[in-house]
């Protein structure tokens, strides 16, 4: 507890801080710079290549349409989508293949092309049909809607069961849908593309550095269905498979809206962050080497540092157990000699201030005397009271007689403590006693209720809030209507706080002078009670609000011609 609690080991503390804190922020600001500058890097320039790579792919489909327009358009073509059957087709074959060998010039690497008409026939060039290959059993991956309005479409990897040497051969194709516009007859013509097509079209797709082997960094290509087309065939990817390979890769994702395929780029990170290791490795010995330089540096600062201070604590130890005759001795002119010399200094002035003590505490009390002997004077007024009350009874005037005793209890409550806070109920019974006096002053009289909860009665509140508001409520409330009315005080607890609501039965106010009297209330009480003079209302808001916090205070509702409720809000107390 001594070591911990000691300026040594505050000083070591913060030395060793203030060092590696920094070390440690720059550090990994300079990792944490150079990674994201890195990973944007690698996603900018892998995007572009992706793109070049996708424009490619564009101009080949661009090539793909031009070959099956020529085709789709040939009057020999029309003319097979015409024919009623085999035999019919065997003159149009030459000029169809005629056709074809011409259009295969534009990409000499499919391997066959493919006619197929919506009456059955079918017409194969480049390889050999199989016997019996019909359309819905081998041709089943077709999307079979001839009236689809995108006349191209790329196919999901499919296998060719349709050829007789090469049955489980995976391809994808090219497919263009035909219609004779004359006559109403359909075909599709289908044009096969090995897979390895696509490992041409991505040859050398990164170009970012040695690191950049087979395993760290790569492509995979998947059609729509989510098979796998590049770089080799193996089924479906999926979402798991992505997640799996994104904990050891870096991935960037493209979709290619022409042929509906998904290009998965992938960097190995090990390999990707080799450089940050690196510079990791670098750091965390650097910053090893600070922390133990800062140690031994903070140990020697702290220690000469440290002496002088635990010699001035001892001497102040001295000092606080009554022992005024030391004297600091250091020949430092640095902070902690002037400390020392401030010290000598507190010490020789110490019992001038002891002595000023005193005198300050005789002063109070010959002023706690003064403002006893002011309650002489009060008296007197009883006395003169007393006297008047006296008389009051000889020449039985009873109503006066009962007015100068309220009074009188009303003046004794009034001066009777010093305290600012009083008990609820005797400040009820201070308000008792002036409505009484009203009630006697008054030629038609009111009525009074007066219900709290007894809970209540044992709480404190600050004196004298009351009655200003039953002031108000007789004088602006009852008196103009110049007849009987009633008062109703009432109290209540809800939760930790105190409601407490005086009600009249008087002329009440119109809605604008409650609007203004509400917002004066709320938010220019002080102001009007300290400069303007207003006693009532506002100074009992600004008492409440200075004593207890702004979530309390008063709270006004009235009707023009129905009275007026005044609604206290309090807390809790119960003590002083």
């Amino acid at each position: 507890m001594l070591f911990r609690n000691s300026i040594f080991s505050k000083l070591l503390l913060s030395f060793l801080l203030l060092s590696t804190i920094p070390l440690m922020l720059s550090g990994w600001f300079t990792l944490s710079s150079s990674e994201r500058k890195l990973n944007e890097k690698l996603q900018r320039e892998t995007i572009n290549i992706l793109d070049q790579k996708l424009k490619t792919l564009s101009l080949y489909i661009a090539d793909m349409r031009r070959m099956g327009d020529s085709i789709a358009l040939d009057p020999n073509v029309l003319a097979f989508l015409n024919k009623p059957s085999t035999a019919a087709e065997q003159a149009l074959i030459p000029d169809l293949n005629r056709l074809l060998s011409a259009t295969q010039a534009i990409r000499p690497e499919n391997i066959g092309m493919t006619l197929i008409s919506d009456r059955g026939l079918i017409h194969a060039y480049g390889y050999d049909l199989r016997p019996g290959a019909t359309r819905q059993s081998d041709f089943h991956w077709l999307s079979g809607n001839e009236d689809n309005a995108n006349l191209y479409t790329i196919s999901q990897m499919h296998y060719r069961s349709y050829s007789a040497q090469e049955a489980t051969q995976p391809v994808f194709s090219f497919i263009r849908y035909m219609r004779d516009t004359g006559s109403g007859a359909r075909g599709v013509l289908i044009i096969d593309f090995k897979i390895d097509v696509l490992q041409d079209l991505l040859k050398n797709i990164f170009l970012m550095g040695d690191i950049y082997n087979d395993y760290a960094s790569g492509v995979i290509i998947t059609d729509r269905a989510g098979e796998i087309l590049y770089p080799y065939q193996a089924g479906l990817f999926v979402d798991d498979d992505y997640k799996h390979l994104e904990q050891n890769y870096f991935l960037i994702q493209r979709y290619d809206k022409t042929t509906g395929w998904n290009f998965t780029s992938y960097f190995l990170k090990s390999e990707l962050y080799k450089p940050i290791y690196g510079i990791r490795q670098i750091a965390l010995w650097i910053t090893i080497g600070s922390i133990v330089v800062c140690v031994i540096v903070s140990l020697i600062l702290s220690d000469r540092i440290s002496k002088p201070i635990l010699h001035l604590r001892n001497l102040m130890m001295k000092v606080g157990r009554g022992d005024f005759d030391v004297h600091y001795q250091g020949g430092a002119l640095d902070e902690i000699g002037v400390l020392g010399q401030g010290f000598n200094t507190m010490v020789r002035r110490i019992q001038d201030l002891v002595r000023q003590v005193y005198d300050e505490q005789d002063q109070k009390r010959r002023a706690e005397v003064t403002a006893m002997q002011s309650q002489i004077n009060p008296h007197f007024l009883y006395n003169t009271l007393e006297s008047i009350n006296s008389l009051a009874r000889k020449t039985k005037q009873q109503e006066i007689s009962r007015m100068i005793v309220l009074l009188g209890k009303l003046l004794r409550m009034s001066i009777g403590t010093f305290d600012d806070m009083i008990r609820i109920e005797k400040e009820v019974a201070y308000v008792r006693n002036y409505l009484e006096i009203h009630k006697l002053r008054m030629k038609e009289g009111f009525r009074y209720d007066i219900q709290l909860d007894p809970q209540l009665l044992h709480l404190y509140t600050i004196k004298w809030i009351l009655q200003p508001v039953i002031e108000n409520a007789i004088i602006h409330g009852l008196d103009p209507k110049q007849r009987d009315g009633n008062i109703e005080v009432k109290g209540w607890l809800d939760g930790n706080d105190v409601y407490i609501s005086v009600s009249d039965q008087g002329v009440g106010m119109g809605t604008e002078a409650l609007l203004q009297l509400s917002n004066d209330l709320e938010h220019r009480a002080i102001e009007l009670t300290k400069h303007h003079g207003k006693v009532g209302l506002f100074n009992v808001q600004s008492r409440i609000k200075l004593y207890f916090g702004t979530n309390y205070g008063i709270h006004v509702e009235s009707v023009q011609g129905n009275g007026m409720t005044v609604t206290f809000k309090l807390p809790r107390k119960e003590s002083t």
